[in-house]
């Protein structure tokens, strides 16, 4: 399948709750840090750790090392680096690990001069244990003592501590501390030590958005979409805890999908981590846990918030204001005009922390609030989802007219789609009601969200028909027919398309026209349109929404079955419109238009017939992401097509294979579509029988159903078969279907398939000339140069077109085609630019192709080469770039690295 939800195990952790002191002298002790490979956290932090391993083995008189930074940075990490490269290094490492109020110093420093082999003496000040541990034994001459969490000392601790070191003379010995920032306890003391030279410090910056890119790749094994990695850091602020346990949080809320090897986020709510997550261990306190649950949902109200907090939480003001400033003390939230959270994303997670009474109840505040004009939001969309958490517990007149409102102003909003259905279900008024559902289905019809229109259709008509208008009746079964489409619940369609829509079928014009939708929605064109003409008596006189959507579909039905569509009488004009706009959005307009043509369906198919590839697959994998949310429209079939037209071409085989096959495992209409590109893809690899069984059987379902739109290239590609197999005669009788097609259909692109065969069959130049006029006159660089290569392969394009096709290919990154083209070139004594660009991309397709897992043999296919070279290419690759298995090149090429 193209799309996948991801999960990754959650790792086991260990929180350290009591001092805890181990010491490591062998050079062997521990490789693991290294072992694990490299770390996501590592980004940026080499430079960091090695300028402390440089001031610990070799710099005197620095004792103590800070490595400073905000929770969950990743300070722990970079102690277990520096002990593991110490070790190494023969250098002994001793660990402190501290609670909350250790006050003794001493004692810690006396149990590791015990564990060296030095007695203890009780009553020693620390400067004394110090010079005890300075005449310990040291395995290698040097010791270096970890300290994490140094900022939980006590403050007299830490003053202890400070005094001991600056009297330490011993350059044998360095304290390394993790100190997290900002903190109430250790900022004199450094201070102190900072002007005496006695400290080094090192402060661990946020990681930047290639390194949290990393970190997604590496989790999900799949590339993140464009704009994910930057959002991520932005909203996790570079810390790295907060970056994993984000991703741990949409993997749990199943926002995260996988499709076509990238990440993509569809809005299904806030990501949830359990409340025992080790993230919010800080915050387990119940004041404080209580407050930082209801400052989440509540900050955005600034300075209004804490009364609201304290009403939430049930506690007093004065008792919320404590727990903000000891938050803010260690570094959870900061004042600025109102109390925030540092790390938006910490917000995020709490709020799926909240049961349901917290929920409504901070909500209910929140509202009240702002309608009583006691608080302002500055995000449009904070007052109608604190509506939407409240329920009943507001005026539900107010709330619901609120809720529809801003649901209307921004319908392209994901979070349009909740607020508009929880108005629906807040209004008691039947009739209202009925015309609240109605807009809201149409709505999300309109914009692709097929799942909740559908829904919303199917509880009006089950509910409220008695209150709905015909006009209303007929769009609302056509949308809950699409429905049925978009689920795959093709016997519930068939039911339909017998007998209309049960249990509110309308009028005898409103039934048959939504069966003849029915038909459509079953890929039963021309029943559809012998239907409406049989029918024309029943509707076109109706002046109505039904006769409207009639023609509508009548005249797509004839786009793809051929015919004479009938017209309604009077001429409806905006009526049609209208209804041919929805239609389209339904994937049942006419096919020469791509299903929403403003929606990410409709714009992928531009973009890739315009040469925008990158923009085109990116649209394509965000509607599949999207639509794995709010339903499958069932007019996707011309996004899939060129899905795996574009990865075929790029060599990116296995995934154009996926592409097709989870297309084919959707309900889609006009699924012969989708035979080009496989049999191409079959073509590609050398599997000539299994390319011309898909054409054979792509042909024979379209004759089945009555189907003719699209079947004028197919029958091309079956000219084109014949004729390289020397079946002239079956070319031929290719032709003459192409030729029948052509004159039935009146499209552009039939008549250019008429003319490119006649140039495959017959060797016609007048054929090849107008082609070739034609490709040139379209916007669509791909169209262009691939009848360019076509034709040339015939003897009938210049130098100059092929040069121009070349440039194309190579723009697209067609890799296939260019490579193919580059051949032919040579062997028409054209030119080839750039001979080191060549041979990079030949390394660059071959690497993609062995990415992809193919054999040797059929590498050999793709490059029109023989087996033996590639093998030789293969050795050469290997031996430059280092790899050592196609493994390491395909882990390498996921990640963006080959």
């Amino acid at each position: 399948m193209l799309i996948s939800r991801s999960t990754i195990p959650t790792p086991d952790r260990t929180i350290p709750t009591l001092p805890e002191i181990a010491v490591r002298r062998t050079p062997h002790a521990t490789n693991a840090a290294r072992e694990a490979g490299p770390d996501a956290r590592s980004s940026g932090r080499e430079e960091l750790i090695a300028r402390v391993l440089d001031v610990c083995t070799s710099r005197p008189g620095r004792p103590l090392v800070a490595i400073t930074g905000p929770a969950g940075i990743g300070r722990s990490w970079v102690l277990a680096q520096l002990r593991a490269r110490l070790s190494e290094s023969d250098v002994s490492t001793a660990d402190i690990r501290v609670s909350v109020g250790d006050r003794d110093f001493p004692s810690l420093v006396s149990r590791i001069a015990g564990e060296l082999g030095a007695p203890p003496v009780r009553g020693e000040s620390g400067a004394a244990a110090l010079r005890r541990l300075s005449a310990a034994p040291i395995r290698g001459g040097r010791l270096v003592v970890f300290i994490d969490d140094a900022h939980r000392l006590a403050p007299e601790c830490l003053a202890a501590a400070t005094a001991a070191l600056g009297a330490l003379t011993d350059d044998r010995i360095a304290f390394v501390c993790s100190i997290a920032t900002p903190n109430d306890g250790s900022g004199a003391d450094l201070a102190s030590l900072r002007a005496r030279g006695l400290v080094h410090e090192e402060r661990l910056r946020p990681l930047p958005v290639s390194a949290v890119d990393h970190i997604l790749t590496s989790l999900l094994g799949a590339k993140p979409a464009p704009g994910l990695a930057a959002e991520l850091r932005d909203a996790c602020r570079g810390v790295p805890a907060l970056v994993h346990a984000a991703i741990e949080g949409y993997l749990a809320s199943g926002r995260l999908r996988v499709v076509d090897r990238r990440a993509h986020l569809v809005d299904t709510g806030a990501p949830r981590l359990p409340v025992a997550h080790p993230l919010f261990a800080a915050l387990r306190e119940p004041a404080t846990w209580s407050v930082a649950k209801a400052l989440s949902v509540l900050h955005p109200l600034g300075e209004a918030a804490p009364p609201l907090i304290a009403a939430t939480a049930g506690i007093g003001e004065d008792e919320v204001l404590d727990v903000l400033r000891e938050l803010r003390a260690s570094g959870v939230v900061a004042f600025r005009n109102g109390w925030r959270f540092r790390v938006p994303m910490l917000a995020t997670l709490l709020t799926a922390c909240l049961g349901p009474y917290e929920r409504s109840r901070s909500a209910q505040l929140a509202v009240n609030a702002i309608w009583e004009r006691a608080a302002t939001c500055p995000d449009d969309g904070y007052l109608p989802d604190r509506i939407v958490d409240a329920g009943r517990l507001v005026d539900i007149e107010r709330a619901a007219a609120e809720l529809l409102s801003r649901g209307e102003a921004a319908p392209e909003d994901a979070r349009a789609v909740r607020w508009r259905w929880a108005a629906c279900g807040l209004i008691t008024d039947p009739a209202r009601r009925a015309a609240a559902l109605h807009r809201h289905s149409v709505l999300c019809a309109s914009h692709q969200r097929l799942a909740p229109a559908a829904e919303a259709a199917e509880a009006a008509l089950r509910d409220h028909q008695d209150w709905l208008a015909a006009d209303a009746v007929q769009e609302l079964q056509i949308i809950a027919a699409a429905g049925l489409a978009g689920s795959g619940n093709a016997a519930a369609l068939r039911d339909v398309a017998a007998l209309g829509w049960h249990p509110a079928p309308g009028g005898d014009a409103t039934r048959l026209v939504t069966r003849a939708a029915a038909l459509c929605l079953l890929n039963r064109w021309s029943d559809a349109r012998d239907e409406l003409l049989s029918g024309h008596g029943t509707w076109h006189a109706d002046g109505t929404g039904p006769a409207a959507f009639a023609q509508a579909i009548a005249e797509a039905a004839v786009a793809v079955a051929g015919g004479t569509a009938p017209t309604a009488a009077p001429p409806l004009g905006p009526a049609v419109e209208a209804a041919r706009t929805l239609l389209q959005a339904l994937g049942l307009g006419d096919p020469g238009t791509p299903a929403g043509g403003g929606s990410a369906t409709g714009r992928a198919v531009r973009a890739a017939q315009t040469g925008q590839w990158d923009r085109s697959l990116d649209l394509a994998r965000s509607a599949i992401a999207t639509a794995s949310l709010h339903g499958d429209p069932p007019g996707q079939t011309a996004m899939f097509r060129e899905m795996a037209t574009i990865l075929t071409a790029r060599g990116q085989l296995n995934r154009a294979r996926a592409a097709i096959e989870d297309a084919r495992s959707r309900h889609l209409l006009l699924p012969h579509w989708l035979a080009v590109p496989e049999a191409l893809l079959e073509l590609t690899i050398g599997a000539h029988q299994q390319s011309r069984n898909v054409l054979d059987q792509a042909l024979t379902t379209a004759a089945e159903t009555g189907v003719i739109a699209g079947t004028d290239e197919l029958w091309l590609r079956m000219a084109e078969s014949e004729s390289r197999r020397g079946n002239q005669d079956a070319a031929r009788q290719c032709v003459e279907q192409i030729e029948r097609i052509a004159d039935e259909l009146g499209t552009a692109e039939a008549h250019q398939n008429r003319l490119l065969a006649r140039v495959l069959v017959e060797g016609a130049s007048d054929a090849a000339a107008e082609v070739l006029e034609l490709a040139a006159e379209r916007d669509r660089p791909f169209e262009f140069a691939a009848t360019v290569a076509a034709v040339a392969e015939h003897g009938f394009a210049d130098r100059k077109l092929l040069r121009a096709a070349y440039e194309a290919f190579g723009e697209l990154g067609a890799l296939i085609p260019r490579a193919r083209l580059r051949l032919l070139m040579r062997a028409r004594d054209v030119a080839v630019p750039g001979r080191n660009a060549t041979v990079a991309e030949n390394e660059r397709l071959l690497a993609t192709l062995i990415t992809e897992g193919l054999t040797n043999s059929q590498v050999a296919t793709v490059l029109g080469t023989s087996e033996k070279s590639v093998e030789g290419r293969l050795t050469r690759f290997f031996q430059r770039t280092g790899y050592r298995s196609r493994a390491e090149l395909a882990t390498a090429t996921l990640r963006g690295c080959a």
